[in-house]
């Protein structure tokens, strides 16, 4: 490799190193563009580099810097105390003129555990009270001031500083381009560069003028008109900017030599130091992660075979996962290379899944160390402190709160293995020391502090040597420029935790008398059993709780709860104790679920969750990584309530905090022995009950929650790996006729498609797209009525449809495709599939066409692509649905090209149903994966720049090494320079790409050297560039073709030799390859058995496509892809509601009519069939001649249906009913909806067999139902069954019999009430009991038949209880009798509402549904559009109200007019006849709606009933 690089790529790396350099510079020179802009004399007082440097020296310094240099020197120094102010610009912000006075505080705990994707990313942490010290992520850094992170990414990461370029029409043109406006993104780099360069040269000219007189360029006018001019930074925003890849970070990630990938992840890839043991600590570390531990939950599948490899590895692959780490890390090679040019170092225990593995788990490592140094340094600092402090004053003991830091608290801290051990041993270290961080970090600053200062001074002393002898002045080292001192002295938190009071109330003394520390009990409890043994005070814990009565406690009892809260405390934040728990905890959990009142009604059988709504105690292992999932969707709807246990079963109890009681006692009888014993297992309880178990939970549902959303993430993945899979569409045709031209029929350079697409609504056109090879549009069609039917009664219909299929037929004959796909949007698919295939088969009798193929695709991506941006701008003209049809068509010339087209910065493959749970997932999350997906599949293929340049951008940034960013500047380049690529070398001489990348990405990159060999071309063809053969390997396939072709001169005729060896690959089996391995492995090229053996395929068979071929969807995808069902949304067992449209009819044979007796009905005289029961037949003979003619359709045998999901449905008479039918037709009646249960499914017709028994339909014995989880909590379920029936039982009406003799009262219940009133006349009514109480009564009349009211009757100056009151009051309306309420309150509205009924424009069908309502106005309104259409109709969630609708433009508006005995209310007025509301009505319609005051509301009224009237 090195050889082919120093050959060919000298001269260009040369070039490339230039100006790389250069833009480095600029990049520089951009960070310091504010310094520079806006320090005018800044830049004329600095006349050379020397005294910049000088300057910036003697400012850091302080005065006491100042004396002490003074005083080592000799010499006076003069002392410069400001520096000069910066200038704000004119349109700074005021956020900008208040910049921060101090630095920002941040948290060390959200610095160590924050989530991996924001390591090192420069946010500023969240401030949490008990945690706050310094920034462990950012201490070596300098700070940034608020104005750099003002402008962040949607990663919250500050973006680089930009430097304002000036811009032309023509950077503009480009971004509206990129951004959907014609914008192209080719010029603007260059634009950028110039402007830079230009910038760059005015400020050499600055500087150099300043020795002369000459007149110096104004910086403030070049700014200005810099201003005025208009440039993309100034157009879009930078979020805009961001989407486009188009930001100064874009432009760095682009010019780095790291493949893009690695830079973008969240932890950054790091080398590994020469010697390092640091990859063996971490493939032992992934080894254990990954490849070791088992799943806590149950996976849906099993990924150990097949798909992916998850499974348990064994030890010999860590030597495997080593070398994988040391190609990524040291090497920067991306899992696609290692992958197909590395098999040696990884095969056969790893394969490409686990290489990706490796990979999320090497930043996991990189996350983790990062942690535990940060952590290991505080620790250290802490160390050190308490030493300095000790030595102080060595002589004092020790404080009783103080904890001196132990080299095994260091050691076990470096032996951590996870997250959660790095927070224990955080929140360890909080709780004993945080009192004595701040003076900690002041010592720190003042050692930090003493250190710059000598090396200050000891630089110093150098120069002046230097200058005095004359000698060069010594290299300054850039690190010691850029040292900043480090503001540890960060605000401190105030610890008002009950921890901290206990400390302060001096219980640390008392807490050490419990006879064994935390540690020590920490390890019993990992041991099980008493390692170390409780010391046993001597004096009772009552009589030492006296010597601490004061200020803080008044009481023994107070004290001694205190301290055994303080022992539980460090008990429960001791690191081996919580490790040793969380192990036995995640084991043996268990989890249990309840129904909330809204889940125990929504979550019926057809529920996902009905198997699991009561769960008791079940072990989390045995729980479903989906169905977890599930349960946390619902528990967020508030469907369910999950509680984890609080305990788990001990080793010799059902509870494991009664074993850990018994490692904290002493095992002696005395009364203070138990004493203290009691205080111990009090401290261990409240430990594991208020601290541990709480902890624990949580982080177990952290857990299996990411475990399930990994699962589910990896099915996404399979499903989309299953869609691009596929190779192009191939067919090949035979016997093709003598008339027809044999090339055209012909597919080696490609297949022409014909996409056809529609929406299942026969009023929309449907579109036809032609497609040629290279995914060009050649022609369209549309069809406007190709969804009507063949055989409808409308005979303009029949027309329009023949004359649509006539043009189809047409147009398939005019362009003659090798395939025609239709979009799979609805069963009418099929219909047009048959359609199309009766044209195709009349063009193969009338021009003896081919057998051409039509094949029924999934529209899933047509249908985004339509919607795209990108669709969008390359179809502008086109409607979506024509759109739709060209993605069809180009989805089978290439699914992958077609599929990669969603991978853009709008995130279009998000908009594709991968899984039911996909809205439940991360979105960067599965986004990261599915492009995983894209990037083996690419790599696995290749990428031809020269052939089908429409997916060039979308597959090339998949390519390994590549990326968005990346892809797009070699294409750019190429377009920019006019020419294609014509071998791997120009990678390196033309587009400028660094040896990193190249290595990465030229083996994936194939080129066409049999068409450059059919052009002129100055270029070098290699032909080994149109394999997958590596460049680095091209030396070893040209001595295998020199060998296989036996030529005598090994070094020449290398190429010819090779091209010799394509066309006859067979000598190629002669070669002893084994042999050649030997040889290369003697020269130090290591094993390449493996290698060479690819290198002969690849040889045999160039860039053959290891893609299946395309394959017809099965019966069970296309039932998916027509109905949108699957076996989860229609299964057996399903209770679902269907109409019911026909009956089937069994004809009788020739014997049946022959034996059959036809019945006389005596009454009628006249004649029965005995078949379908046809009984109108007035003579015998009449019957006979209606089986002659074959007229009788026969006994009916079952049911046919039209179920909710459109399928077709079956219900035979048997399954009709329980009893026995014999004739369907008596039990039900068509367009009849009825509840049935479905017993069979068959996806091939598309149809579906059901029972309505009542047997079926309840299922008791849970023959169709369902079955429920083993851990189901039956008993639970039937309590809470019991309650509702028992609070219905409660709530149920009770009425007492009232001595009322009237001839309207009845003492009848509410229902009775409704049932009795429905054979009355309207206006009518009934006076009954109310259930308010002995003092109401309820006065129920009829509206309409549909409609009744029941109004509530006060009454007053009652003898008894049963007997009717004096005074009545309804509202506010007095009345004397129950007479004068019939006659002046309910017979006045009961006419009133007969004025409305008898209305013209009364609709009795509305019954007050708006929708409804609305499609009757818009109906009216489409005959009439000048009118103003009406109706008013009788509102049945409202009685005694009545909805006025109407239609005045394109917006229906609704409002009530309300019945009452004064008259009809409207709007705050009241009319005596309907008359005078419809005039006063069609004046005012436009008026605004006011709502009534609530005065004016009747009793049954409120105001919700008026409030938003108007729709």
């Amino acid at each position: 490799m090195a050889a082919f690089f120093s050959q060919s790529a000298e001269q260009a790396y040369n070039e490339d190193d230039e100006v790389s350099g250069k833009k480095r510079k600029i990049i520089i020179h951009s960070d310091d563009s504010d310094k520079d802009e806006n320090s005018d004399d800044k830049s004329l007082k600095s006349g050379n580099a020397e005294s910049d440097e000088d300057n910036n020296f003697d400012d850091r310094l302080e005065d006491e810097d100042y004396d002490l240099l003074e005083e080592n020197l000799g010499v006076s120094i003069e002392r410069r105390r400001f520096k000069r102010l910066k200038r704000m610009p004119i349109n700074a912000s005021d956020d900008e003129e208040e910049e921060d006075a101090e630095a920002t505080k941040q948290d060390i705990a959200t610095g160590l555990f924050e989530d991996g994707e924001n390591v090192n990313d420069g946010r500023s942490s969240s401030v949490e009270p008990d945690h706050q010290v310094f920034d462990l992520d950012n201490s070596n850094e300098e700070p940034s001031s608020d104005e750099d992170d003002f402008i962040v990414d949607n990663n919250d990461r500050p973006l680089p500083r930009r430097k304002r370029y000036s811009g032309a029409d023509s950077a503009l043109n480009d971004a509206r381009e990129i951004f959907g406006i014609n914008y192209d993104f080719n010029e603007f780099n260059s634009q950028r560069d110039e402007d830079t360069y230009e910038e760059e040269d005015d400020d050499e000219e600055d500087t150099g003028g300043v020795s002369g007189h000459g007149s110096l360029p104004s910086r403030q006018q070049k700014k200005s008109s810099a201003n005025n001019s208009t440039d993309i930074f100034h157009v879009y925003e930078p979020a805009e900017l961001q989407q486009g890849h188009y930001t100064d970070f874009d432009h760095q990630i682009r010019c780095i030599d790291i493949p893009e990938r690695m830079q973008l992840r969240a932890t950054p890839i790091t080398p590994v130091a020469t010697g390092s043991d640091e990859l063996d600590q971490e493939a032992e570390w992934i080894f254990k992660q990954a490849f070791s531990q088992t799943k806590i939950l149950q996976q849906v599948e099993d990924y150990s075979s097949g798909f992916d490899d998850f499974g348990i590895k064994g030890p010999e692959s860590m030597e495997k996962i080593k070398n994988v780490l040391h190609l990524m890390r040291n090497q920067h090679f991306e899992v696609p290379f290692i992958y197909f040019y590395r098999k040696e170092e990884i095969q056969p225990e790893l394969n490409i899944n686990d290489l990706w593995k490796i990979y999320q788990f090497d930043a996991k490592w990189c996350q983790l160390r990062q942690r535990k140094d940060k952590l290991i340094r505080l620790f250290e600092n802490m160390k050190d402190f308490q030493l300095d402090e000790i030595v102080k004053n060595p002589d004092l003991p020790l404080p009783d709160d103080v904890r001196i830091i132990k080299e095994d608290d260091i050691e076990q801290l470096k032996n951590a293995q996870t997250d959660e051990d790095l927070k224990d041993a955080y929140n360890q270290f909080m709780l004993y020391y945080n009192h004595e961080i701040p003076a900690m970090q002041t010592a720190v600053k003042l050692k930090a502090k003493k250190a710059r200062l000598l090396k200050k001074m000891e630089k110093r002393k150098q120069q002046l040597e230097a200058e005095q002898n004359g000698e060069d002045l010594p290299h300054e080292d850039q690190s010691d420029n850029e040292l900043e001192e480090v503001d540890n002295n960060l605000k401190q938190a105030i610890r008002r935790g009950p921890y901290t009071y206990y400390r302060r109330a001096g219980l640390c003394s008392f807490a050490k008398k419990f006879g064994l520390a935390p540690e020590q009990y920490a390890e019993n409890l990992r041991d099980n059993y008493q390692r170390h043994e409780v010391d046993q005070d001597a004096i009772e814990p009552s009589v030492v709780a006296e010597d601490f009565l004061g200020k803080f406690y008044q009481s023994t009892e107070q004290i001694l709860k205190a301290v055994t809260s303080m022992v539980a405390i460090q008990l429960a934040r001791e690191p081996i104790l919580r490790k040793s728990v969380r192990e036995m905890y995640i084991e043996r959990a268990k989890i249990s679920v309840r129904p909330t009142k809204k889940g125990f009604k929504q979550i019926d059988e057809n529920h996902s969750l009905y198997t699991v709504k009561y769960l008791k105690n079940k072990p989390i292992k045995e729980l479903v990584d989906h169905m977890w999932l599930k349960l946390l969707a619902a528990e967020k709807d508030g469907l369910i309530k999950m509680t984890l246990s609080d305990t788990v079963e001990g080793t010799n109890s059902s509870d494991f905090i009664e074993d850990f009681k018994q490692l904290y006692v002493r095992d002696e009888f005395s009364k203070n022995v138990q004493d203290w014993n009691d205080l111990r297992k009090a401290s261990v309880e409240l430990a594991f009950k208020n601290y541990i178990i709480p902890d624990l939970k949580n982080e177990l549902r952290s857990k299996i929650t990411t475990e399930a959303v990994e699962s589910i993430i990896q099915l996404c993945c399979r499903k989309l790996s299953n869609w691009i899979k596929f190779a192009p569409y191939t067919c090949e045709f035979y016997n093709i006729d003598e008339n027809n031209d044999t090339e055209t029929w012909k597919t080696s350079s490609g297949i022409r498609s014909l996409g056809i697409s529609y929406v299942p609504d026969s009023y929309e056109a449907a579109f036809a797209a032609m497609v040629a090879p290279t995914g060009d549009v050649v022609d369209y069609l549309k069809l406007p009525h190709l969804l009507k039917r063949k055989n409808s009664y409308n005979e303009n219909e029949k027309l329009f449809k023949e004359s649509d299929l006539l043009c189809l037929k047409n147009f398939i004959g005019k362009f003659k495709p090798h395939v025609i796909v239709v979009g799979g949007a609805s069963r009418d698919a099929q219909t047009i599939v048959n359609e199309v295939r009766e044209c195709l088969t009349a063009l193969s009798d009338e021009e003896q066409y081919p057998a051409i193929q039509v094949e029924i695709c999934d529209p899933n991506v047509a249908k985004v692509y339509s919607l795209s941006n990108r669709g969008v701008a390359e179809f502008s003209n086109y409607p979506p649905l024509l759109r739709e049809a060209i993605s069809l068509a180009r989805r089978l010339q290439d699914p992958l090209g077609e599929f990669s087209q969603l991978c853009n910065s709008e995130e279009d493959l998000l908009c594709l149903k991968f899984h039911p749970l996909q809205d439940l997932l991360p979105k960067e999350e599965l986004l990261e994966n599915l492009y995983r997906e894209f990037v083996n599949k690419v790599n696995e293929v290749g990428v031809d720049l020269s052939k089908n340049r429409i997916y060039n951008g979308a597959l090339l940034q998949f390519v390994c090494g590549l990326g968005p960013r990346k892809s797009r500047g070699l294409l750019k380049i190429l377009k920019d320079k006019n020419t294609t690529l014509e071998n791997r070398t120009q990678l390196v001489t033309v587009c400028h790409m660094g040896p990193k990348v190249f290595i990465n990405c030229s083996g994936f990159i194939k080129v066409d050297t049999a068409a450059l060999e059919e052009r002129t071309t100055d270029a070098y063809i290699e032909p080994l560039d149109s394999t997958r053969i590596h460049p680095e390997t091209y030396e070893w396939a040209r001595k295998m073709a020199v060998d296989a072709m036996e030529y005598e001169d090994e070094n020449s005729h290398h190429v010819g030799a090779v091209e010799e060896v394509m066309q006859t690959p067979e000598k190629l089996l002669d070669l002893d390859l084994d042999a050649f391995a030997v040889e290369l492995e003697k020269q130090g090229f290591g094993n390449k058995t493996t290698t060479l053996y690819s290198i002969r395929m690849e040889l045999t068979e160039r860039y053959k496509d290891p893609r299946s071929p395309y394959e017809s969807p099965s019966s069970e995808e296309l039932f998916t892809m027509l109905t949108k069902e699957t076996v989860e949304t229609f299964h057996v067992g399903k209770l679902i509601n269907a109409t019911v449209i026909g009956f089937r009819f069994k004809k009788p044979d020739t014997e049946q009519r022959d034996q059959t007796n036809p019945v006389k009905n005596d009454e009628t005289e006249l004649w029965e069939c005995p078949f379908c029961a046809k009984n109108d037949f007035p003579e015998l003979a009449d019957v006979w001649n209606h089986f002659d003619e074959d007229s009788c359709p026969g006994k009916a045998i079952g049911v046919r249906l039209r179920l909710d999901n459109g399928l077709s449905g079956y219900i035979h008479v048997k399954n009709i009913s329980d009893q026995h039918v014999d004739n369907p037709e008596d039990r039900v009646q068509i367009r009849q909806t009825i509840m049935c249960r479905v017993t069979k499914v068959d996806m091939d017709r598309f149809s579906g067999e059901c029972s309505s028994k009542s047997s079926d339909l309840t299922d008791e014995n849970n023959t169709w139902r369902p079955a429920k989880d083993s851990y189901y909590d039956q008993e639970a379920e039937e309590k809470d069954n019991r309650a509702i029936e028992e609070t219905k039982k409660e709530k149920q009406q009770i009425y007492v019999k009232r001595v009322i003799i009237h001839p309207s009262f009845y003492n009848i219940s509410f229902a009775e009430a409704e049932k009795t009133i429905k054979s009355m006349k309207q206006g009518e009514a009934i006076i009954r009991p109310s259930s308010k109480g002995t003092n109401h009564l309820s006065v129920t009349w009829k509206i309409t038949d549909d409609i009744i009211q029941h109004i509530d009757v006060v009454e007053e100056e009652k003898s008894n209880v049963y007997t009717l009151g004096r005074s009545l009051w309804i509202g506010t309306e007095n009345f004397d009798d129950l007479d004068e309420i019939i006659a002046r309150y309910v017979n006045v509205m009961a006419g009133y509402a007969s004025e409305i009924l008898e209305f013209k424009y009364y609709n009795k069908e509305v019954l007050g549904f708006k929708d409804k309502a609305q499609e009757i106005l818009k109906e009216q309104k489409k005959n009439n559009p000048t009118g103003i259409p009406y109706i008013i109709s009788a509102s049945k969630n409202h009685p005694g109200k009545f909805l006025l609708s109407y239609l005045p433009r394109e917006k229906c508006y609704h409002e009530y007019i309300t019945v009452t005995s004064q008259g009809f209310q409207f709007r705050n007025e009241v009319f005596n006849n309907l008359d005078l509301l419809v005039r006063w009505f069609k004046k005012h319609y436009r008026d605004p709606i006011v709502e009534p005051p609530q005065s004016e509301l009747t009793p049954k009224d409120t105001p919700s009933d008026f409030a938003g009237l108007a729709a």
